[in-house]
């Protein structure tokens, strides 16, 4: 017989189980799931250089890549593939994790319009 698993909760937690309310998720402790960042991940490659000069000036992502070089990094490599780089855009302008603070005002704006180019179809 196999032994029976449990998990501690106190009698207001079972209680709300019992009533039928869903279990309280606890949050991720996102900090610590995080993969370590390589340290070439902290300075603009060549390849990602070459994209933002590529890019009209309008839709250069500068800040971001100044202060977020990993991203712009990421952005460079997935750029020839339409798919994957709309993907990574939306998951870097919307929250799915919730409770995420957000990019500050400017980097948010450059995400969008980096967006709003690909969308019309120049990239």
């Amino acid at each position: 017989m196999e032994p029976l698993s449990f998990e501690f909760v106190s009698v207001e937690e079972a209680k709300l189980i019992l009533d039928g309310a869903p279990p309280a998720q606890a949050e991720p402790h996102w900090p610590t799931l995080r993969r370590p960042e390589p340290p070439e991940s902290r300075v603009l490659s060549v390849t990602a250089m070459r994209w933002l000069a590529s890019l009209p000036a309008g839709a250069r992502p500068m800040e971001l890549c100044r202060r977020y070089p990993r991203i712009g990094n990421q952005l460079a490599a997935l750029w020839p593939h339409p798919t994957a780089i709309r993907a990574y855009l939306e998951d870097l302008l919307i929250d799915k994790r919730g409770g995420r603070q957000g990019f500050p005002g400017g980097i948010a704006i450059e995400l969008s319009q980096l967006q709003e180019y690909l969308l019309q179809g120049q990239a």
